[in-house]
C-alpha cells in the first residue's frame, strides 16, 4: 500500500486473540529472555485473568461487598510471535495496550522497548526501531497490577467496585502512523459567534522540502459540507502550529443533552500538490463555563442533574470497552430526567466516552484517587504520589480534550480536611494551563466554604454533612426548608455531593443475575440471617414497604437541595445500588442497570429534569376547618420562557377541594420563581388524605408535579374519661377528668381491688399496673425510652447508607408496614411510611418482638437487613385476663401531642381501647412480657 495515497493516516492491527500466558507469582520470571521457549498457558485477548481461570479462590469472605471467584495480584506475561504486516512499512509505528492496571513492560527480541504506568489511559510503546514489516518478532509483555502507590480506594480497583482485576482487557493493537503529519488538534467552540477556534500541531521533523498544504473541513452529521479552508505551509519548523478560525453558519447546530449533534473535521495535508494524509474527528459545538454560581451551556443556564457512577461493572469487575452498552445506560438514566454524571475516582474507556458524546451526557471525571495524602494542609503529600496524578493529569486531558461529553475535572474523591491543600491548588492551576476550556476543583466533596484560598472554578460541598446541616435533616415535611446557609458562602457553582443515599431492603432475587467472576457474597450472611429468624416470606413485603419510603424521601431529600437558592447541580449516590462499603441500597435500579420497579422514569424526572415544579408548606397536616397555606415555584432552567401557564388542583381521592388557573409572567431562566400562594379552608369531616397536583406550560411543554397533605378531624375524648386512669402527668392537657395518681389498686403494702377504671395509661410496667393488668384490666403502655431490655433507637428517615458502614447512626432501621387494623381505621395511611408519620414516630424506639413470635404488629418496623430483629411501635396482646395496647409513639410531649396527627391519631386509640374492639388474638405470659419489659419497682 502507497502510504501517501491513504485517506487516514494511520493503520490499525489488531493483536486480539490467544496469547501464551504466564502467572509471575514470585515475580522472577525473564520470558523476555527466554526467545527459544514458551510457556504453556494459553489465555485470550481482550480480558481477565480472573474470567480466564487464573488466580486462587481467597478465604476472605466479605460480608459487606461481592466477592469475585479467582483473585490474582502480581505480575503476568504474555508472550507471543507476531509477524508484522507489510501494510505498516515506512510508518511510525505504536504497539498500544488498552484495559490494563497499573504497570506494564514491552520487551521485543529480548530487549526492553519501554515501561507503561497509568489507570486513566492505555499504556502506549513506540515500536518503530524494533520492528521490521514483513518480519515476525518475539513479543513479551509483562502486566503487572499490584497497588504501587497507596490508592487502593479508587474505585478503579477497590476492592468493594471494579475490584483488583487484572490483563489487558480492552485490547492490544498496532498502530501505523504517517511520519510528519498531524500530532495534535485542539477546538476551541464559540456558540454565540457558531464559530471555532481550531489549532493543528504538525510535525515536520526530518521531512524534505517540498510543497505543502493543509485542507480543513467541517462536515454536517447528515454528511454535508459546513464550511472548508486551505492554506499554504510556509514555515518548515520540526512542530508548527496552524490556527483557524470556521464558521459554521447562522443555523449551526449546538451539542447540548437535548441536542447531542456532533460534526465531523476532516483534515487533509498535501505535499507538492498530492494528498499526504487525512484526519477525521468529531466534535461537538459547545461552551460549558461558570457565570458567578451558575453553570452556563451554550450561554444558557443548565442545572446538573446527575448521579454518581462508582466504576461498577457486576460481570467482568473491570470496566467493559463496548459503547453499545454504555449508550443504552445513557438512554435509561436520561429518562430518569439526569444529564449528568460524575464518574467517582476513575476515568471511563474510550467506548464511554463515544457513547457521552452521542447521547448527549455531561461528565465529571476524576484523578484516580481517594487518598489520606492530601488531608494535611502543612504537609506535602509523597512526591512519587503527586508525580504520577500529574502525570495522569495530562493524560486525561490531552486524551479527552475533543470530547463535548467532558465538562468538569476534580482532583480526587474527599481529599482535603475543611481548609483544602497548597498541592491540590496547584493541580487545577495546572490543568487550567492545559485546557482552558473545562473546568476543575481541589477535590469533590471535602473542604468547608467559604472555599478562601482554595482553587476551584466550581464546589462540591456535602449539603446534608456540611454545617450547619446534619444528615438527620436531610429530609422534613416541613418544606420549606433548603440548603441556603451553605451556597450563600461561595459566589462559585456548587454541586451537592452525593447526595441522597437512603436505602430499601435487599433483593435476593438479584444474585441470579452474576453470570461472571463476581459473586454477591454480602446476601448469604443476610439469607442465613433471614432463614434462620424465619423471615425469607416477608422479604417481598419489606422489598416493597421499603422501596415506596425510599422514593418518598428521595424525593423529599432531591426537592429540599433544588430548592435551594444557587445551587448548580446534585450529584446523587446513586441511581443504582453500591455493592461494597457494606452493600448500599441507595439505588432506584439495581447494579446491572435493571429497574427495582420502585418508581417509573416518568415520575422520578418530575422532580429531576431542567425544570421542575416546587412547593413550600411548614407542614404537611391540619386539622380540619384549617387554612392550608403553601407556595408553589418552578424552577427551570435552559432556554428563557416566552409564555408560561400554571394548572393547580388540591383534592382528595376524586374529590376536588380547590383549584386555581393563571398565567405566569417573567419566568426567568436559571432561577426558583415563585408562582403563587394557596391559601384553602379545608373541608369538614373524617381525617383524610389530601393531594396537591400542578402542573405548568411553558412553551407548549408540559411539567407536573405533586405532593400528599393530610387533613385530621379533631376527635373527642370517650365519654368514660373519668374511668381513665394514668401515673403520666403530661397527658393532663388532653385527659380532662381522668384520674391522675402514682399507683393503681395499692394501698400501702397490698394490693386491693380495682374498682371504677376502664383503662389504665402508663409509661412503664410496674408491679401495680402488672397486677392489674393480670386481674383483667386493660392496660396502654406507652413504652418510653430505657423500659425494655431490646429497643432499637430510630428516625424517621430510612437508614443512612447502611448499617456495616455506618452502625453508630441515630437511625438504623428501613420504614413501616401498618396493618389494616380497627385501632387504625380511621387514621389515613396507605399502609407504608409516609409524612403524615414524621412526627409520631421521628426520635422515638421500636420494641423488639423476636421473643413474642405469637405477636403480630400494628405498627411494624423494618429493621435493617443484616440486623433483621422484629420490631414494632405497636402492638396488642393479653396477659393473664386482661389486654395489653403497647406503643412507642411520641404521646407523652405537649408539644408534639399539639400536632394534628398525634393528636388525632392519640384519640383514635383512645377510644379503640375503651370499645369492644379491643380485643387482642394472641396471648403472651408474664414471664415472656417481662422478657421485653422492665419490670419498675412502686417507689
Amino acid at each position: 500500500m502507497d502510504i501517501r495515497t491513504l485517506k487516514e493516516n494511520k493503520v490499525v492491527e489488531s493483536l486480539n486473540g490467544k496469547w501464551l500466558f504466564s502467572i509471575d507469582h514470585e515475580d522472577n520470571q525473564d520470558w523476555h529472555n527466554r526467545l527459544a521457549e514458551a510457556p504453556e498457558n494459553i489465555i485470550q485477548v481482550p480480558g481477565s485473568w480472573e474470567e480466564q481461570g487464573y488466580g486462587t479462590n481467597s478465604s476472605h469472605y466479605p460480608i459487606g461487598t461481592w466477592k469475585k471467584d479467582l483473585e490474582y495480584e502480581g505480575a503476568a506475561w504474555y508472550i507471543n510471535d507476531i509477524l508484522i504486516p507489510d501494510s505498516l512499512k515506512g510508518l511510525k509505528t505504536k504497539l498500544i495496550l488498552k484495559g490494563v492496571r497499573w504497570h506494564t513492560e514491552l520487551w521485543i527480541d529480548g530487549k526492553l522497548v519501554g515501561k507503561g504506568e497509568s489507570l486513566v489511559a492505555p499504556h502506549s510503546f513506540d515500536i518503530t526501531s524494533h520492528v521490521e514489516s514483513g518480519k515476525k518478532h518475539h513479543f513479551a509483555i509483562k502486566v503487572d497490577n499490584r497497588m504501587d502507590l497507596a490508592l487502593h480506594e479508587s474505585h478503579i480497583h477497590s476492592y468493594h467496585t471494579a475490584t483488583n482485576w487484572g490483563g489487558i482487557t480492552g485490547g492490544i493493537e498496532i498502530e501505523g502512523v504517517i511520519p510528519h503529519t498531524i500530532t495534535d488538534i485542539k477546538i476551541q467552540s464559540n456558540t454565540v459567534d457558531k464559530s471555532i477556534d481550531l489549532q493543528v500541531q504538525l510535525n515536520h521533523e526530518g521531512l524534505k522540502q517540498c510543497k505543502r498544504s493543509l485542507s480543513v473541513k467541517v462536515i454536517s452529521a447528515e454528511g454535508h459540507v459546513v464550511t472548508v479552508e486551505e492554506r499554504e505551509i510556509l514555515n518548515h519548523s520540526t512542530l508548527l502550529d496552524e490556527l483557524f478560525l470556521l464558521r459554521l453558519g447562522e443555523n449551526a447546530q449546538v451539542w447540548s443533552p437535548e441536542n447531542p449533534y456532533l460534526y465531523q473535521l476532516e483534515l487533509t495535508t498535501y505535499h507538492d500538490g498530492e494528498i499526504y494524509d487525512t484526519r477525521t474527528e468529531s466534535f461537538g459545538l459547545r461552551t460549558f463555563k461558570a457565570d458567578k454560581n451558575q453553570f452556563l451551556l451554550n450561554e444558557e443556564p443548565v442545572f446538573l442533574s446527575g448521579y454518581v457512577d462508582c466504576c461498577i461493572f457486576p460481570q467482568t469487575g473491570y470496566p467493559v470497552w463496548d459503547k453499545e452498552y454504555y449508550q443504552e445506560n445513557f438512554k435509561i438514566v436520561k429518562s430518569y430526567g439526569f444529564n449528568h454524571v460524575r464518574l467517582h475516582g476513575w476515568t471511563a474507556p474510550e467506548p464511554f466516552w463515544q457513547a457521552a458524546d452521542e447521547e448527549g451526557m455531561l461528565v465529571q471525571t476524576e484523578l484516580p484517587h481517594w487518598s489520606v495524602f492530601y488531608r494535611e494542609r502543612e504537609n506535602d503529600a509523597p512526591e512519587e504520589v503527586n508525580l504520577f496524578l500529574k502525570r495522569e493529569l495530562e493524560r486525561i486531558i490531552h486524551n479527552l480534550h475533543l470530547h463535548p461529553s467532558f465538562v468538569l475535572l476534580s482532583m480526587g474523591n474527599e481529599l482535603t480536611n475543611q481548609e483544602g491543600h497548597p498541592q491540590l491548588n496547584q493541580f487545577v492551576q495546572f490543568a487550567r494551563e492545559l485546557d482552558s476550556t473545562r473546568l476543575f476543583t481541589d477535590n469533590t466533596g471535602f473542604g468547608e466554604l467559604p472555599a478562601n484560598d482554595r482553587a476551584g472554578d466550581f464546589y462540591i460541598p456535602t449539603l446534608n454533612w456540611h454545617p450547619p446541616y446534619h444528615i438527620n435533616q436531610a429530609a422534613l415535611p416541613d418544606t420549606t426548608s433548603d440548603f441556603r446557609e451553605v451556597t450563600r458562602l461561595e459566589e462559585k457553582p456548587l454541586i451537592a455531593h452525593e447526595h441522597g443515599q437512603f436505602t430499601m431492603y435487599v433483593r435476593p432475587q438479584e444474585a441470579e443475575l452474576y453470570k461472571g467472576v463476581i459473586k454477591p457474597s454480602w446476601l448469604d450472611s443476610i439469607q442465613e440471617t433471614l432463614q434462620i429468624k424465619g423471615l425469607e416470606h416477608r422479604v417481598d413485603e419489606f422489598i416493597e414497604a421499603t422501596g415506596v419510603h425510599m422514593v418518598r424521601t428521595l424525593k423529599e431529600g432531591m426537592e429540599k437541595a433544588r430548592r435551594t437558592p444557587n445551587l448548580a447541580g446534585i450529584q446523587l449516590l446513586d441511581i443504582r445500588d453500591f455493592p461494597g462499603q457494606g452493600h448500599a441500597t441507595v439505588g432506584i435500579l439495581d447494579v446491572f442497570w435493571n429497574s427495582k420497579r420502585v418508581i417509573t422514569p416518568e415520575v422520578f424526572s418530575q422532580f429531576n429534569s431542567q425544570t421542575i415544579l416546587l412547593m413550600r408548606s411548614c407542614k404537611r397536616t391540619y386539622f380540619v376547618g384549617e387554612t392550608l397555606k403553601a407556595s408553589l415555584e418552578v424552577s427551570h432552567f435552559g432556554k428563557p420562557a416566552t409564555s408560561a401557564k400554571l394548572k393547580w388542583t388540591l383534592s382528595s381521592e376524586d374529590t376536588t377541594i380547590a383549584e386555581g388557573i393563571q398565567t405566569i409572567h417573567n419566568l426567568v431562566s436559571g432561577h426558583n420563581t415563585e408562582l403563587t400562594q394557596l391559601e384553602v379552608i379545608l373541608p369538614e369531616g373524617s381525617s383524610r388524605k389530601l393531594q396537591l397536583a400542578a402542573a405548568i406550560e411553558i412553551d407548549g411543554t408540559i411539567y407536573q408535579n405533586q405532593w400528599d397533605f393530610w387533613s385530621m378531624s379533631r376527635g373527642k375524648l370517650p365519654d368514660n374519661q373519668s374511668r381513665i386512669w394514668s401515673n403520666e402527668n403530661s397527658l393532663r392537657s388532653i385527659m380532662y377528668g381522668a384520674k391522675f395518681e402514682k399507683l393503681i389498686g395499692i394501698k400501702q403494702h397490698s394490693h386491693v381491688q380495682v374498682n371504677g377504671v376502664d383503662l389504665a395509661i402508663t409509661n412503664r410496667i410496674s408491679r401495680d399496673v402488672l397486677q392489674y393488668l393480670i386481674d383483667g384490666g386493660s392496660v396502654w403502655l406507652m413504652a418510653q425510652p430505657n423500659e425494655a431490655y431490646d429497643e432499637i433507637p430510630t428516625k424517621y428517615l430510612p437508614i443512612f447508607w447502611n448499617y456495616l458502614w455506618f452502625s453508630g447512626q441515630a437511625g438504623t432501621t428501613m420504614g413501616m408496614i401498618i396493618d389494616e387494623h380497627p385501632a387504625l381505621k380511621h387514621f389515613p395511611h396507605d399502609r407504608f411510611t409516609d409524612w403524615q408519620w414524621y412526627h409520631i414516630v421521628n426520635d422515638t424506639v421500636a420494641l423488639n418482638l423476636d421473643s413474642l413470635p405469637q405477636v403480630k404488629p400494628i405498627v411494624e418496623v423494618i429493621d435493617n437487613f443484616n440486623r433483621a430483629k422484629r420490631l414494632a411501635y405497636a402492638f396488642e396482646t393479653k396477659v393473664g385476663n386482661g389486654k395489653l395496647f403497647v406503643s412507642t409513639f411520641n404521646f407523652l410531649e405537649k408539644n408534639t401531642m399539639k400536632q394534628p396527627e398525634i393528636h388525632t391519631l392519640y384519640l383514635e386509640l383512645l377510644n379503640y381501647l375503651n370499645s369492644e374492639e379491643f380485643n387482642p388474638t394472641s396471648s403472651i405470659s408474664v414471664g415472656e412480657l417481662l422478657n421485653v419489659f422492665k419490670l419498675r419497682s412502686l417507689y
